[in-house]
């Protein structure tokens, strides 16, 4: 009795089992693929404030992915460092951790000099200027180029035309800049840039400005309007020259590996929104500047404007020459924004 009792238990406890087995190998390979009949959800982070133009670009992204794909594709944002810096969240997008990102192009010169181009200080120097430059067939072969460091480059996004601020004088001319303690990001060509200029350039994560200018690391550092009030910049911030150097582009990427696992309209569906949410910031970029400008000078910023561009331009052409010869995407690239402008 007790024999037969048992030889049934264990029955059972094989059926449960086999059952089991059945559905939790039906629900893995359903989660596996990334695109499914489930909606799919991707993880993108930055490392700006949630009124910055780094997340509202990132939030009309969102915004057009979801209406595109009729809900089928979900992106969560985390904005504020919250999945790291710039360079650490590249490495996880790089190695698949993390789904996707709006990077500063800044770090990329770690794994490839492509997108420096985008950055030669007084190059692209206004908004339409950008814009006009995007919709060049260069900026699509250096998106495309992304795709040897494992990521897949979708659109290049805007977010400001990046202003020097100082603790010491405002800066009229190169002579201002001589032994200047300033924040760069963590680029060689931002130390290149500001090198050239006779500053200390000192290379550390966005995150590290705000308490560096207060506890008196650096002198000075440079920004775009918005990040100025954003991180409460102007705070510890004495004087602001509007020196309007070079922009201040982030990548819109996701890892290579995950975009490539979506079907084919789903690819098609980011890529389109991406280049979307692109035009749609610089539009907004234009009013957030005007708007930026008149919150700092009621908060009692000192705002002036550089009398001198050229002294500058003239100071930074050995940067032009070094960077031509580091990627002929970056020569091309030089001869189309300089045809643009004399348009």
């Amino acid at each position: 009795m007790k024999k037969s009792l048992f030889s049934a238990a264990i029955l059972c406890l094989l059926v449960l089992s086999a059952c089991g087995s059945e559905g939790s190998s039906g629900e893995a390979e359903g989660s596996s693929t990334g695109d499914s009949e489930d909606t799919i959800s991707l993880r993108l982070g930055h490392v700006t404030q949630d009124t910055h133009p780094y997340h509202l670009a990132a939030e009309k992204y969102a915004e057009l992915v979801n209406e595109k794909s009729a809900g089928e594709i979900e992106i969560e944002i985390f904005p504020a460092r919250q999945l790291g810096g710039d360079v650490d969240m590249l490495q996880s997008i790089q190695n698949g951790s993390l789904d996707a990102g709006f990077i500063t192009t800044a770090v990329f010169s770690g794994s490839t000099p492509v997108l420096d181009g985008l950055q030669l200080p007084f190059l692209i120097d206004s908004y339409d200027v950008f814009e006009k430059t995007l919709e060049t067939e260069t900026i699509q072969k250096m998106l495309d180029s992304l795709e040897d460091i494992n990521v897949k480059g979708l659109a290049i996004n805007e977010s400001g035309i990046r202003h020097i601020g100082s603790n010491v004088s405002q800066i009229q001319s190169p002579d201002d800049m001589k032994g200047l303690k300033i924040r760069v990001a963590e680029s060689p060509l931002m130390t290149d840039i500001f090198n050239e200029l006779g500053a200390s350039p000192t290379p550390m994560p966005y995150g590290e400005i705000y308490s560096s200018l207060q506890t008196g690391v650096i002198d000075a550092h440079e920004a775009n309007l918005p990040a100025y009030l954003d991180e409460k910049f102007d705070e510890v911030t004495e004087y602001i020259t509007l020196t309007g150097h070079f922009p201040w582009p982030n990548a819109n990427i996701i890892n290579l590996d995950k975009f490539n696992s979506l079907s084919e309209e789903h690819q098609k569906i980011l890529e389109e929104s991406a280049k979307e949410a692109s035009k749609w910031i610089i539009t907004e970029l234009k009013t957030v500047d005007e708007q930026s400008i008149e919150e700092l000078k009621a908060n009692g910023e000192n705002i002036v404007e550089l009398e001198n561009r050229e002294l500058f331009v003239e100071k930074v052409q050995p940067v032009y020459d070094k960077y031509a010869e580091n990627h002929e995407l970056i020569k091309e690239l030089i001869e189309e924004v300089n045809n643009i402008k004399e348009e």
